[in-house]
């Protein structure tokens, strides 16, 4: 009997085919009259029956029955006469109209011993003995097994379906950050941005105003991954939004927009925000860093480097905050290099962080080069650092060159 249900068994064309042939085997095998299979279902801290002979599908509470019992208790259960034990539900027979007089319940174990469910046999002549369990667990076992391996099918599906939305959530983020480079008369421009994950929370913009000003922003909202990618795409687009009317002052423009991040984020999700507004004709550039890792500014007349630290705190984290502005006047060959903390805290597989004095010699060799050339320094060097570490958070550096 073994080995026919075992030829049939391997031309199953699919789980719920192979699982009615293992309960066919199990009845057989023991000569009961019915075989079921039943699942757990945690959402509804349940147990049904994926097979059933006989009847339809039947739902009970999670623990009751003589099933539930087996299935808490990880042991198989042998009882022949079902009006002696109060573990058997007698409400089951009322609705099927089916007389239950001996039953045999083994647990479904996983390839980790979890327990997935129970097959239980029905109604044996002379009643079950431990025979029958020892026969059963061959049946038991192949049901474990193909149970397992359809929800582990399932979950590679859900899987992939999950890794593809990820993809296309991937592209989008990207195609929200500038397809193009600012184009002004004597400014060189480059950025760049890494997530940690499949998408992230750090942003760069540039936005063109009236009169050869530009708008730019680098900012990064705590956290990572889809929550943080969600905020930055909403406080991209009120940047956006609000710069279809660029305001007088710089600093206003914080205030008010921080309140308005506080208002629609959740107390653990804010961003830090570097943000300037650009004359090209006087080269002054206006400036409010918001909690940001302060931008380097190297000197070409003295080599020295300044940091550019006026703001306040993180946007959205209090939303009475208030923020101060401040200017730079920009000089030929003067290097602006704005980057997340993803930079200056790159982390390598011994738990170390680079150092920003790291950065800051990188900027002072680097600074006679195009801005592409030191955007693509600075993020060589710190991938150098982290070596095969996996990358710890989302990497954005944004680099503005004086001509």
């Amino acid at each position: 009997m073994i080995f026919e249900y075992a030829a049939q068994i391997g031309g199953a064309p699919d789980t719920d085919a192979l699982l009615e042939l293992n309960a066919n085997m199990a009845r057989d095998l023991a000569g009961a009259d019915r075989c079921s299979i039943w699942l757990v279902d945690s959402a509804s801290r349940e147990i049904w029956t994926k097979v059933a002979h006989g009847t339809s599908e039947i739902r009970i509470p999670l623990g009751h029955g003589l099933v539930g019992a087996c299935i808490a208790d990880n042991e198989p259960i042998v009882v022949n006469d079902t009006s002696s034990d109060p573990r058997f539900l007698g409400r089951v027979d009322e609705k099927s109209g089916y007389a239950t007089r001996s039953v045999l319940v083994l647990p479904l174990r996983g390839s980790d011993s979890r327990v997935i469910g129970a097959l239980q046999a029905l109604n044996k002549p002379g009643g079950f003995d431990t025979s029958d369990v020892d026969l059963l667990s061959l049946a038991a076992s192949y049901s474990a097994s193909a149970l397992e391996g359809q929800q582990l099918r399932a979950e590679a599906e859900k899987a992939r379906l999950l890794l593809k939305e990820l993809e296309i959530a991937r592209s989008v983020q990207q195609r929200l950050l500038p397809q193009t480079l600012p184009a002004l008369p004597g400014l060189e421009f480059d950025a760049y941005c890494r997530p940690a994950k499949f998408v992230g929370g750090d942003y760069y913009d540039f936005i063109a105003l009236p009169g050869d000003r530009l708008f730019f922003t680098l900012g990064d909202v705590s956290g990572k991954g889809i929550a943080a990618a969600v905020l930055m795409a909403s406080i991209q687009a009120a940047i956006r939004s609000q710069m279809l009317h660029p305001p007088e002052s710089l600093s206003e423009f914080v205030n008010d927009f921080n309140k308005a991040v506080y208002s629609f984020s959740t107390s653990d999700k804010y961003s830090t925000l570097f943000c300037a507004m650009l004359d090209a004709n006087t080269r002054r550039l206006a400036f409010v860093n918001a909690g940001g890792c302060p931008p380097m500014l190297l000197r070409a007349a003295t080599g020295q480097v300044e940091r550019l630290d006026a703001g306040g705190c993180p946007i959205g984290l209090l939303g009475f905050s208030r923020y101060q502005q401040a200017e730079i006047q920009l000089e030929p060959g003067d290097v602006l290099l704005c980057f997340s903390d993803g930079i200056s805290e790159a982390t390598n597989s011994a738990e170390e962080i680079w150092e920003e004095s790291d950065l800051e010699k990188i900027l002072r060799s680097a600074g006679g080069c195009p801005a592409p050339r030191i955007v693509e320094t600075a993020v060589a060097a710190a991938d150098a650092f982290t070596g095969d570490a996996e990358q710890a958070d989302d990497m954005t550096v944004v680099a503005m060159k004086a001509l």
